[in-house]
């Protein structure tokens, strides 16, 4: 027999009998005033409450809350309980039918409540009524918690989740919400929202130059100065960066959008003062108007983007508005996308390959791998057509890698047919740089095709370099510790720091086209170009002339010391299979003459006519 259930005192196991007399009656008086100690000292508000919800009981924290007590004691909880975020929307909290219900239940709750207590300050609140049987009726204690103190904090969440923290004005979020509710009233009244899209010139240089607190200054006063020339009831966001958008509604006449945009052009024309430090800056407006074939936030947005970049295109400072003609450049782009992923799905994109020369051997140095993409719609497709889209899309960096990977093989073929190696120059995005896996990924493609590092020279826009320079001082030196070489495309155009060229780890400087037409004829222009040549020597930089076309072109760079040339008057863009017959023409065995440029110039009838 099992005895561990048997109580030591009572052997027989049988129930003892409840204590009586004057000590019984001393035990539970002293646990009801404890009971009543914990009732009266609960921070959440307390009634009891019986079988028909008639309040019983309460403790101080519910007088706090919803009156006297005397008001509080046989009061139904049906009356007491209103709920709602308004006069207009109270309602009883749990009214006769849910009462009955929630007497029967384990536990009944609601959340997040607004309470409206007669007379008295409405509250947030937390509600749980929670059954008992006592005498063989259904009461239940009544629970409910104050959340005013939470008020703050949680109106300072929703604030942070639909504005932005800088300038105060609605965020990206906000602004679609509104505007996918102001699609859906139009619809039904045909009066359709318009779209002011909005972003400063040359914003990057005031970072650049004065630092980024002047220029979040000079954000938060755009912001105002935006602010102070629309309606009461427009929305202006501010959606990323230097961007800005202003929500038009219920607009009386088509020209008032257009009115709305001059007077934030002309606000920002006025000079901006920080503390004596003038700046002057304008902005490119982009206006667009929703219709019955324009009826998502996004495509509004999207259309008021490129109506905004066309306000660039025209010379900045400028408002433009969004037309059909810009509708069929949307829907071409559209296209276009949809395509470029089929064509990077299906391998349809092909390298083809323009000639570096040395100008005083007359050899063959290295190609410079250029993407080409010709589609059955859209023809043969200059990369400036696809390349900025890729990047616009995030398809750079898939383009990138497959650019890679084929210039790579192709390269390995030169090798083999031409018997040493010949130099590999190929164009990379600040995308694909600065992607974690992007140092793997080369040293993998190099290993994969048995590629010599130092024959691959990456060639990097000057943007990539200053947009983060202690990254891309991070990112340069993983690369170069690869063992390949890195070099500064179409350098002059872009910012052009001397600082950069003595801080980043650097091999080559390409000076772009625009450097090098009519040198023969301009003497400035020739001053430039040595200052560039010197100042390339000093650094231990090999410099490559682009964009060579004419014949005193080619004499004036070689008599400024140019090392080395690549352009039509040398050799146009090539096929991979051009490319290793010239390669195999220019293998010079060990100790013979070098080939003139003028014999291994090659102008193909199947290269493409797009400039590099």
């Amino acid at each position: 027999m099992d005895n561990s259930n048997i109580d030591s005192d009572n052997p027989t196991g049988n129930p003892l009998p409840a204590p009586s007399g004057p000590v019984a009656a001393a035990v539970l008086q002293r646990q009801l005033d404890g009971l009543m100690a914990v009732f009266g000292a609960v921070s959440s508000a307390l009634l009891v409450i019986d079988e028909r919800g008639i309040v019983v009981m309460a403790n101080p924290e519910a007088v706090r809350l919803f009156g006297p007590l005397h008001t509080l004691l046989d009061a139904s909880l049906t009356n007491l309980l209103i709920a709602g975020a308004s006069d207009a929307s109270a309602a009883p909290l749990l009214d006769a039918e849910t009462l009955p219900f929630a007497l029967q239940q384990r536990r009944w709750k609601a959340d997040d409540v607004r309470l409206r207590p007669s007379g008295l300050p409405t509250f947030p609140a937390d509600f749980v009524l929670i059954p008992f049987e006592t005498g063989g009726h259904r009461n239940a204690v009544v629970v409910i918690t104050d959340n005013s103190d939470r008020e703050p904090a949680r109106a300072q969440l929703e604030w942070q989740a639909t504005h932005d923290p800088l300038t105060g004005l609605s965020n990206r979020a906000i602004l679609l919400d509104r505007l996918e509710h102001a699609l859906l009233l139009a619809a039904r009244s045909g009066t359709w929202p318009t779209l002011i899209f909005l972003d400063l010139d040359r914003f990057k240089s005031v970072n650049d130059q004065l630092g980024h607190s002047t220029g979040d200054r000079l954000l938060v006063e755009a912001a105002e100065r935006i602010k102070r020339s629309v309606r009461a009831a427009d929305t202006v966001a501010r959606i990323g960066g230097d961007e800005f958008v202003v929500l038009c509604e219920a607009l009386e006449r088509v020209d008032i959008a257009s009115q709305v945009a001059a007077r934030i052009l002309h606000a920002m024309e006025e000079v901006f003062d920080f503390n004596g430090e003038q700046v002057r800056i304008s902005a490119s407006i982009g206006i667009t108007t929703a219709g019955p074939s324009v009826t998502t936030a996004e495509d509004l947005l999207r259309n008021a983007d490129m109506a905004m970049y066309r306000a660039k295109e025209n010379g900045r400072n400028q408002i433009a508005t969004f037309d059909t003609v810009m509708h069929t450049e949307v829907r071409r782009r559209i296209d276009m996308e949809r395509a470029l992923r089929v064509a990077l799905d299906n391998d349809e994109l092909s390298v083809a390959y323009q000639p570096i020369f040395n100008t005083e051997r007359g050899a063959l140095v290295a190609f410079e791998a250029l993407v080409r993409w010709e589609h059955e719609t859209f023809g043969k497709l200059s990369p400036l057509d696809f390349i900025p889209l890729a990047e616009e899309t995030g398809l750079i960096a898939a383009l990138g890698e497959r650019v890679l990977d084929i210039a790579c093989r192709d390269a390995a073929s030169w090798r083999e047919a031409a018997g040493y190696t010949i130099g590999l120059h190929v164009n990379v995005s600040g995308r694909q740089v600065s992607a974690s896996n992007f140092v793997s990924f080369l040293s993998r493609v190099m290993r994969h095709h048995h590629m010599e590092p130092s024959s691959l020279t990456l060639e990097l826009q000057e943007s990539v370099l200053l947009d983060n320079p202690e990254r891309a001082v991070a990112r340069l030196v993983a690369l170069r510790e690869l063992g390949l070489r890195i070099a500064i495309d179409d350098f002059g155009v872009g910012y052009s720091s001397l600082a950069y060229l003595r801080r980043f780890p650097l091999d080559v400087l390409k000076v772009d086209r625009q450097f090098v037409a009519g040198i023969a004829q301009s003497p400035q222009g020739q001053q430039v170009l040595q200052a560039i040549v010197d100042l390339a020597a000093g650094l231990d930089y090999s410099v490559i002339a682009e964009g060579v076309e004419q014949a005193d072109e080619l004499a004036s760079l070689c008599k400024l010391g140019f090392q080395f040339a690549q352009g039509y008057l040398l050799a146009a863009p090539m096929s991979p299979t051009e490319a290793l017959l010239l390669a195999a023409a220019n293998a010079v065995p060990e100790g013979g003459a070098p080939v003139a440029i003028a014999e291994t110039g090659i102008h193909s009838q199947h290269a493409d006519s797009t400039h590099n």
